[in-house]
């Protein structure tokens, strides 16, 4: 398998790792600021976050349609590392601030998604299908490398250095910027249209979205896991909360679970993945049939705990395993075989309604699984009972799936 890497392969895994180490070195700040903010309250600010979206996504649009490939990592990137440096300054002064911790979790949402999806789009524009089976894998173990390392130093020495976190992100990203211009991409440039306009520069992502089926498929999967996501997110923080409220704390149990998940997705993604998404009887349809599968089953562990019948004395240990299954499925087996499916689309669209897909919808998801959290509690449902009402979504996302894998291979 090892003989096997290419350059190509090499250059986009440096480049993943430095974009994970730089989201992984301050995730457990975000985390914690989440569990003050406390889930009744946490909904608000996740639709603050789609509208931030939904205002970002037709700019971005705009860059990519005046802005040379070879540069757009470099402009989306530096405009994050600003802000990096801004919040770093600003934390210094008022390092207890909530209003600041606040902005600061709004932001890392928007920059999280952001930096991601910038860097699959080229990343996907970078290889073929048959090609994105077989590295796509070792790629994303790179960027476990780079979360693992970034949660490691949270562990070890930065847990109470929020500003020195910001500035270690911002190294990453610098490295990321270099490194993106190194990878070589299928075609040199995006095809523009010639009768692009500014309207529909800006307006082009939602075409893509009306005029490709598929587009629209994968569009409601991700929707749809990131609501289920969010909601598992939401039963998490009331058991983390039930815990400990002392932030400190907080930040060394979400530090803790980075580097539990971390290893496994790593050895998953460097001995696994590649077989998961080419064997012909697992193969893409498998996986993106089982996440649906393994939410149900993680809704039903989290009712267990709280009908205390499954760890009901320990749910920090729930709390762990649930993130060394769901995590490393997501990181190490459904991304890739998601951003495999990416790779069969047009240059344009794994640029425009990919992005907007991993930007908007997964934040519009999240908002969405945040509220029915919420409804459910306020309709009266125990958090024992409240799990079990999410599941027929798990199901539902199992069968968008199947469709999408069919859809992808014909």
């Amino acid at each position: 398998m090892f003989r096997s890497i290419n350059k190509n392969t090499l250059i986009a895994g440096s480049f993943f790792f430095c974009v994970l180490y730089s989201l992984f070195v301050m995730r457990p700040f975000r985390s914690a600021m989440a569990a003050q903010i406390g889930t009744s309250d946490l909904t608000y600010f996740l639709l603050i976050v789609v509208l931030v979206m939904l205002l970002a996504n037709p700019i971005y649009s705009l860059i990519v349609s005046r802005v040379k490939e070879s540069r757009l990592v470099t402009y989306i990137y530096g405009f994050f590392i600003l802000n990096l440096f801004l919040y770093a300054f600003i934390n210094n002064l008022y390092p207890n601030n909530y209003a600041v911790g606040v902005s600061f979790y709004i932001w890392y949402n928007v920059f999280n998604f952001f930096v991601v999806s910038v860097f699959w789009a080229k990343t996907v524009n970078s290889f073929q299908t048959d090609d994105s089976k077989k590295y796509f894998g070792i790629i994303s173990a790179f960027g476990s490398a780079g979360a693992w390392l970034g949660s490691q130093s949270v562990l070890i020495f930065l847990a109470d250095l929020p500003v020195v976190a910001m500035l270690c992100a911002s190294v990453g990203l610098i490295l990321g910027i270099v490194l993106s211009r190194l990878l070589n991409s299928v075609s040199s440039d995006i095809i523009k249209k010639e009768n692009s306009n500014f309207f529909t520069e800006i307006s082009e992502q939602f075409i893509q979205i009306k005029s490709n089926k598929l587009v629209r498929q994968l569009l409601i999967y991700a929707f749809l896991w990131t609501c289920l996501a969010t909601s598992l997110y939401f039963f998490s923080l009331e058991i983390i909360n039930k815990y400990s409220t002392d932030v400190v704390e907080q930040r060394k149990i979400f530090s803790l679970a980075d580097s539990v998940v971390t290893p496994i997705s790593f050895f998953t993604q460097l001995f696994l993945t590649r077989f998961f998404l080419e064997n012909k009887f697992f193969g893409i349809k498998f996986v993106l049939i089982a996440y649906g599968i393994l939410f149900t089953v993680a809704f039903l562990a989290i009712s267990g705990y709280m009908a205390n019948i499954l760890l009901s004395s320990s749910g920090v240990i729930l709390f762990i395993i649930l993130s060394a299954v769901m995590r490393p499925f997501e990181y190490a087996v459904n991304k890739p075989a998601r951003e495999s499916v990416y790779t069969t689309l047009e240059k344009s669209e794994k640029y425009k309604s990919t992005v907007f897909i991993d930007t908007f919808t997964n934040r519009f998801g999240d908002a969405s699984g945040g509220l029915l959290f919420n409804a459910l509690i306020v309709l009266g449902l125990s958090l024992s009972l409240a799990p079990i009402a999410i599941i027929p979504l798990a199901i539902y996302l199992s069968m968008q799936g199947r469709s999408i894998a069919a859809k992808s291979s014909a």
